[in-house]
């Protein structure tokens, strides 16, 4: 990510940390309860988090907080990016990249959140979210800016009671969107974790160090992206396809780094499995790419290279379900796999 955003945000750190207070939600908490008002940070009590913007990180993306694994904040375990794909058009949006209406002159596409599924006035404070399912369910819906290809996707975002390390995450296009081919949700921060083993069916691991063994990374030092189809990818006893990555070292925390390593980018905490799952009904890909550098750096991943991107590819429908978590890594070869519920 990019370094001098996290150089100037993280001034504010001391302002924007947030404090979870005795009288919290058992089991939530999102701004004004367990949260301070002016911070957008919404999620388990004691599992996953999610953030926005003013949070320390560049624009156009959701950060992704495991305190749990022993980072504290303002710590980020990955970042998700929206990138829409519209019928009739090559290429897709993408959130962190693209130029900003509302900042002249900046990258990333400002996110802001609501109650509803429609908003067209931006609320002056955090929305609060809402309870559903009887308190089980804390729901959120998340807006863009209006994508340069004229996509305008709306991600609900549910944090469930009984899944403490996932977020659910629900496609749909706001009524003004021109028509979505593909939503694709990219955990876009693999390479913090060295996260370099893809877990796919009949328990096959295969090593970014492998995909790309014969490969030279693009000009923005990306190598090329690499897919799996859905026979390819693991079911759970429901019919659900997912697929996790994980890291090969045994504590990426204590690995030795470039001494040129910016501080952000050097791990801490506890490793973890980053892991997409999504309904039986569906024919999904796995996709990823690699870097052997950090982004927006020349200094080299500890280990070689590892996945940065990480998402799963489906065709777009509204109220297509996602979900996304990060579990603490008990070290099985099977990542953890009968940890899924």
């Amino acid at each position: 990510m990019e370094v001098r955003l996290f150089a100037l945000l993280l001034a504010f750190v001391g302002q924007l940390s947030p404090v979870v207070a005795d009288d919290a939600s058992v089991d939530f908490v999102w701004p004004g309860y367990g949260i301070d008002s002016n911070i957008p940070i919404w999620g388990h009590r004691d599992g996953l988090r999610i953030g926005l913007e003013p949070t320390p990180g560049p624009a156009g993306l959701i950060r992704v907080y495991a305190p749990y694994l022993g980072q504290k904040f303002p710590v980020v375990v990955n970042f998700l990016s929206i990138e829409p794909k519209v019928v009739g058009q090559r290429g897709r949006g993408q959130s962190e990249l693209e130029m900003s209406r509302d900042r002249s002159g900046e990258r990333g596409l400002t996110f802001w959140a609501s109650n509803g599924h429609q908003q067209d006035v931006r609320p002056k404070a955090p929305t609060t979210g809402e309870l559903i399912d009887d308190g089980r369910t804390l729901r959120l819906f998340i807006h863009t800016e209006p994508f340069r290809n004229g996509a305008r996707p709306v991600i609900e975002c549910r944090f469930h009671k009984s899944e403490h390390f996932e977020l659910e995450l629900v496609t749909h296009a706001d009524v003004k969107s021109v028509p979505l081919s593909n939503c694709a949700i990219s955990a876009t921060m693999g390479n913090y974790g060295q996260l370099r083993r893809i877990h796919l069916n009949d328990d096959r691991i295969v090593s970014a160090l492998q995909i790309w063994a014969d490969s030279s990374p693009g000009k923005l030092g990306f190598y090329p992206w690499r897919s799996w189809p859905t026979d390819d990818l693991q079911r759970m006893a429901d019919g659900r396809y997912y697929v996790q990555i994980s890291t090969d070292a045994v504590d990426p925390s204590a690995v030795e780094h470039d001494p040129h390593v910016p501080a952000h980018w050097r791990y801490v905490g506890q490793k973890a499995i980053h892991c997409w799952r999504t309904e039986s009904n569906s024919q999904p890909r796995a996709a990823v790419n690699g870097r052997r550098t950090y982004w927006m750096s020349q200094s080299r991943i500890p280990g070689g290279v590892a996945f940065e991107n990480f998402e799963m590819a489906l065709p777009f429908k509204a109220g297509r379900r996602l979900w996304f978590g990060v579990r603490p890594d008990l070290g099985h070869d099977r990542a953890n796999r009968t940890d899924l519920k």
